[in-house]
């Protein structure tokens, strides 16, 4: 049987027209699965059955592709997925896949996406539909605050089972930008590594993020040992510094997933109850200008939580109310500071 009959097949895409990545950049002028909001319609094949019954396994799988941009443009390839992830990985019904396309098959602008990360469902209920929508949204507000942010692109993902169980699930999820792709578009250098002494960590940036961390109430990062960190070195920069770049939100309390606990080195007693675990410093130079730049992007933060449609307006209201309570903290900035000096940490 030909491979395009196979996939036609297997994805029913008989439906609108078929064509390659580049085709669909050039009719589409698009140029990156990341830009652009609207959501991507995407069907991925694999023997699920296999996977979630040996999650830790670490070996890639076979799977097939479709990623369609519109009704009438679309492309398909096949490609190899594993679970990722540390706690969902294990823990969820269903877990977050690393999407490892061969080289060459996903080009975009002048490199490749060749591992992207995307977000599952872990279980298939409309409150872990919510869990995925407000993790998403939380990339979104840090894009406001930092421009060394990750890109995320939401998508309707229809899960075909190929194995003995044949179990489909058709839910939401995203893909979250590569990091070489990242380092493309905003002129930086990933660095390898887990251990920085102070002097080589950009203190603005670190406590940017830092305070980010406090407004979602999320715990669940540290510096010192690479925990939900990336980290970058802008070229060309005057000094030798280490860029600290947030991902994998889960634990915040804006989202208060079910499993969601505060981490060991963190006094809070709940994710809802924030605790700042950012460096202590002696002078609050960063602070004030912290405060300042989270001001300033203050109704662009809460138009973007009360204008995002895919979250039903309950829920909106809570995340609304979660960031509103932050900033009327952030209004009384000699308040917050001493709340931040009380509670930060002596190393990162």
């Amino acid at each position: 049987m030909g491979w395009r009959i196979l996939i036609i097949m297997l994805f029913g895409l008989t439906s609108f027209a078929v064509s390659s990545l580049a085709q669909v950049e050039k009719e589409t002028g698009r140029n990156s699965l990341f830009e652009g909001e609207e959501k991507l319609q995407i069907k991925l094949s694999a023997d699920f059955t296999s996977l979630l019954k040996n999650k830790e396994d670490e070996n890639y799988i076979p799977a097939l592709i479709s990623i369609r941009f519109s009704k009438k443009d679309a492309f398909e390839r096949e490609l190899r997925l594993k679970p990722r992830g540390y706690y969902r990985k294990m823990n969820c019904g269903f877990p977050p896949l690393m999407l490892n396309f061969k080289p060459d098959t996903l080009i975009v602008d002048d490199g490749k996406y060749v591992k992207v990360k995307l977000v599952s469902h872990c279980y298939d209920s409309d409150t872990y539909r919510d869990y995925v929508l407000k993790e998403y949204l939380i990339y979104k507000l840090y894009a406001l605050i930092s421009p060394y942010s990750l890109r995320v692109r939401m998508a309707d993902i229809e899960y075909r089972d190929t194995g003995k169980r044949e179990r489909n699930v058709d839910q939401l999820g995203f893909l979250i930008e590569p990091m070489d792709v990242f380092c493309e578009r905003t002129d930086v250098i990933e660095i390898e590594g887990k251990y920085f002494n102070d002097a080589e960590i950009n203190e603005l940036e670190a406590d940017r993020v830092a305070i980010f961390m406090y407004m979602i109430g999320n715990t669940d990062w540290r510096i010192k040992s690479g925990h939900n960190i990336k980290f970058l070195k802008i070229k060309n920069h005057r000094k030798e510094e280490v860029v600290p770049v947030p991902y994998d939100f889960d634990h915040a309390g804006l989202i208060n997933t079910s499993y969601a606990l505060p981490s060991e080195w963190s006094e809070a007693e709940r994710v809802t109850e924030r605790d700042f675990t950012g460096r202590c410093r002696t002078f609050d130079t960063n602070y004030d200008v912290l405060i300042e730049d989270f001001l300033k992007v203050k109704e662009q933060m809460l138009k973007t939580i009360n204008e995002f449609e895919y979250l039903e307006l309950k829920q909106r209201k809570r995340v609304f109310k979660f960031v509103e309570d932050f900033y009327e903290e952030l209004e009384k900035p000699e308040r917050f500071k001493r709340n931040l000096h009380n509670s930060c940490m002596d190393r990162y």
